[in-house]
């Protein structure tokens, strides 16, 4: 990524906000923003968004933190206490400590301390609470500690706070969730906000979905309060400078229109980090091409998310070998689909990447465009996607047959599809057909997910009407 260099006249702060191991997505922002040209002179993280801010204080490019997530075991976070500690579960600190973070999740993510310590190409800063105090202190990287990284991410309940020169540090997220004043701190004319947390409309049921609201209401809360702080910094600069009215920093939000799936998801591999990197990566593709040139406005609408009434979504792996470079090699394609059912209207979302030698190159794809059209056998759904292989922009196509719903739950759809890359100059270069093995069409099935936001599902009945839907989508 470039950050600070000479040629760029911006002021930039990279605000990486927390969302639990849904941070993952800030992965594949990141790795549009380089390909961008985006520079920084300054990046924060909070909660979550640590992980990945200290990724690149280390010095680690994003095309190998979006391959460092891929790989990383979610068993490492998981590190219980003695046996005899869940026996009063109300004296606890922590249902769970932080020495599988500090031993095997910082060192597979190449976090390294004497790299960030050392860091010299941009500044770093590290949001934790003083639990002491009762506020939020943005830890630079010339003196951040591991324990203020590991108290950074120590949510309570789950992890315990930390003691750091007689004081106890815990998870920033309860106060705030973005630090957007560090930025002005910093002097940054232009914040640029990657937002991975919920921020919908309804109040869920369940003591889970309602702690999940907290932390919500915490986060999005902080944001509106620093939003209020910056125009008051701003109208009182105007004030002082009538002839010269100072320029209000712009604000520039990556999101996902509709909100991430919880950590329970990815721990149950409902969706991985492959297919968190590429939403990540396309939708700060498309953010890009269409961002506004003024920023966003500061309120609630900016990090707000559209809430569909039904989400149906599974993801599909299809293998095949294909000629490339004048040799045959094996490939891997791997999509996941997002189906989601509105009360006036319906969307389909496809992300994807293209996996070359073995897994050791993954390359997501971006501007997906689905169609379906009727044939005798069923409806044929297309879809085309963009992709950049090196520095060239590819373009890549395939197509399935859907017949029926029944087909879809037993796993008898989405066995093989027609799959077409064509090079730059618009030649096509690879016409196969992927296969998906039986194996991974029932993990398909298995992983698949329906939700909704009502307090009956509908039971089987509204499962098969919502999947006829995505059959027959814009039919």
């Amino acid at each position: 990524m470039k950050i600070n260099e000479p040629k760029s006249q911006k002021n930039r702060s990279l605000i990486l906000a927390g969302g639990g191991l849904r941070v993952a997505y800030q992965a594949g922002v990141l790795l549009a923003l380089e390909e961008e040209g985006i520079e920084f002179k300054h990046i924060d993280g909070t909660s979550g968004g640590i992980f990945n801010a200290a990724m690149l204080a280390s010095g680690l490019e994003p095309k190998e933190i979006a391959k460092r997530w891929r790989s990383l075991k979610l068993t490492d976070f998981i590190s219980g206490k003695k046996a005899k500690s869940y026996l009063r579960p109300f004296r606890m600190k922590g249902f769970s400590d932080a020495d599988n973070i500090r031993k095997k999740v910082f060192p597979h993510l190449g976090i390294n301390l004497d790299k960030i310590n050392q860091n010299k190409t941009f500044k770093a800063t590290f949001n934790v609470c003083n639990f002491s105090t009762k506020s939020i202190e943005a830890i630079p990287n010339e003196s951040v500690k591991e324990d203020h990284l590991i108290a950074g991410v120590s949510l309570p309940i789950f992890m315990p706070a930390i003691q750091i020169d007689g004081s106890w540090y815990t998870d920033a997220v309860w106060i705030k969730d973005a630090n957007l004043m560090e930025g002005v701190q910093q002097g940054a004319d232009e914040f640029w906000l990657v937002w991975a947390i919920g921020n919908s409309p309804s109040y869920l049921q369940g003591a889970f979905h309602q702690y999940v609201h907290m932390i919500e209401i915490s986060a999005s809360g902080g944001l509106l309060e620093e939003y209020k702080q910056i125009e008051l910094i701003h109208r009182n600069a105007t004030l002082e400078h009538a002839n010269d009215i100072p320029i209000s920093p712009k604000l520039f939000v990556f999101k996902s229109q509709i909100a991430l799936p919880l950590d329970p998801d990815f721990f149950l591999n409902k969706i991985n980090a492959r297919e968190l990197i590429n939403m990540g990566y396309a939708q700060a593709k498309e953010y890009l091409s269409n961002m506004p040139l003024e920023g966003e406005t500061m309120d609630a609408k900016a990090t707000a998310n559209l809430e569909p009434k039904y989400i149906y979504s599974f993801r599909a792996v299809f293998e095949g070998v294909v000629e490339w470079n004048s040799k045959k090699q094996p490939i891997k394609f791997a999509v996941f689909f997002r189906y989601a059912d509105f009360q006036d209207n319906r969307s389909i979302e496809s992300y994807s990447s293209l996996i070359f030698n073995n897994e050791t190159e993954d390359i997501p794809t971006f501007n997906s465009q689905i169609s379906n059209s009727k044939s005798e056998e069923g409806n044929l759904m297309k879809v085309e996607s963009q992709i950049l292989i090196g520095s060239k922009l590819h373009k890549i196509e395939f197509s399935t047959l859907l017949t029926n719903p029944w087909e879809i739950l037993l796993g008898l759809s989405f066995k093989r599809i027609s799959f077409r890359l064509y090079d730059e100059n618009d030649n096509l270069k690879v016409d196969v057909p992927l296969h998906q093995s039986i194996i991974d069409r029932f993990k398909s099935i298995y992983y698949s997910t329906f939700t909704t936001v009502l307090s009956k599902k509908g039971g089987i009945k509204k499962y098969l009407s919502i999947i006829k839907n995505f059959i027959a989508y814009e039919i």
